[in-house]
């Protein structure tokens, strides 16, 4: 399960964990092109962070349906 949210200068994903184990994840599409992605550590009291841009989201996201090997995402127009 997860909601979007638009806020004035991003939009807000979240993913919740549906067995309850762990904690939800947030990723946060800045206007500007970077991508945080965030889990609260209890353990810490803080958020774990993760920064990138859009592009290496997307090598993330295509590499999901890719065999062993070396590989170049290129955007379509």
């Amino acid at each position: 399960m997860f909601t979007v949210e638009f806020e004035h200068d991003s939009s807000v994903i979240r993913s919740l964990d549906e067995t309850g184990e762990l904690d939800d994840i947030e990723m946060i599409l800045d206007d500007d092109g970077l991508v945080f992605m965030r889990q609260w550590d209890d353990s810490m009291e803080k958020y774990e962070m993760i920064v990138m841009t859009y592009q290496q989201l997307l090598d993330l996201v295509v590499s999901l349906k890719q065999t062993e090997g070396i590989f170049l995402t290129v955007p379509r127009e």
